[in-house]
């Protein structure tokens, strides 16, 4: 091995072991290029180097593990939370499903989708062996925790999902508008701590309600099945008063117990009522066997927590009309 041969290998060895932040590293690189006499060994290390830090920034890219805070939803979008991610989405996706892509979905194709693979109900009542919708029922989508590979797949009609895993869980995103899919699965972020809207990945403990010194002005809405968290929100003002209040209430009636053959079902919703710089949490409950019976579920239980099976399940192993949620 000549001279110039042994810098290359010391070069990508030192990238190997320090990349791709080491500034000591860095200028070792620039004092051997400094040194070298002929463009051709200069051209061999440059490259070189360039090779190692362009396969460490995509393969940083593609991870995305790295813990980021949650800074306020550009404007026009919101946050959608899901397990252990929450990605920005345009404010006008407002059509929420649970079950598999992309048979799942509402008859009002116009309007984009947010999915949610969930647990519930058992898979065995549906499958899903079609790739893509026909063009006249192909609605935008963000799917989260859905069965499609890491990669691009490309579809007639100029349409193109795109699927990413991000703090350990798949986002699949299918538009006809690239720096839109972009855009939405480049602002995916692992929620290290809480997400935007407080909601921690894991279903805290349950524990006594203290009640509020102060008069409430917000509330996070955080649900979770089987400890996961399935989705976080927020209700503002009056509607955050009106909900504390139906919450604490002694007088509101509480449902009895539910059997055990309602419990596969069982999610909580812990409400963080918020004032100030303080916050108390109230853990509520809830079954389809249970629908309504408890205060505020009407508050509760919308948005991203009023998903639905759709009415149409394009390929089912047998006819369903609907699904409870």
């Amino acid at each position: 091995m000549d001279r110039s041969e042994q810098l290359i290998a010391d070069s990508l060895s030192k990238h190997a072991a320090d990349a791709p932040s080491d500034d000591r590293l860095l200028a070792g690189v620039h004092t051997r290029l400094r040194r070298r006499r002929t463009g051709r060994t200069i051209g061999a290390v440059v490259i070189a180097a360039a090779a190692v830090a362009t396969a460490i920034t995509a393969t940083h890219l593609e991870l995305r593990t790295d813990p980021q805070i949650a800074q306020n939803p550009q404007t026009g979008w919101r946050w959608e939370s899901f397990r252990t991610v929450q990605v920005q989405v345009p404010a006008r996706w407002t059509q929420y499903v649970s079950g598999p892509a992309p048979c799942t979905f509402l008859g009002n194709s116009a309007v984009p989708t947010i999915g949610r693979l969930n647990g519930w109900p058992a898979s065995k009542v549906y499958t899903c062996n079609t790739a893509v919708l026909p063009l006249a029922r192909r609605q935008p989508y963000l799917w989260f925790n859905d069965v499609q590979a890491p990669g691009i797949k490309r579809y007639d009609g100029g349409w193109t999902e795109e699927t990413r895993v991000v703090g350990g869980v798949k986002l699949s995103v299918l538009t006809k508008d690239d720096v839109l899919r972009r855009t939405i699965l480049g602002s995916a972020r692992p929620i290290t701590n809480t997400d935007y809207y407080g909601c921690t990945a894991r279903q805290p403990a349950d524990g006594p309600t203290g009640k509020p010194t102060a008069q409430i002005t917000a509330a996070s809405i955080c649900e979770y099945w089987n400890g996961s968290l399935i989705a976080g929100s927020e209700v503002q003002s009056d509607k955050a008063l009106a909900l504390a209040d139906q919450l604490l209430n002694a007088s509101t009636p509480r449902p009895a117990p539910q059997p055990a053959s309602c419990q596969d079902e069982a999610r909580e919703y812990v409400i963080h009522l918020r004032a100030d710089n303080q916050s108390w949490p109230v853990h509520v409950p809830y079954t389809v066997c249970s629908i309504n019976n408890w205060p505020g579920l009407d508050l509760i239980r919308s948005g991203p927590h009023q998903q639905i099976q759709g009415a149409d399940l394009f390929d089912p192993v047998k006819p369903i009309p609907s699904l409870p949620r």
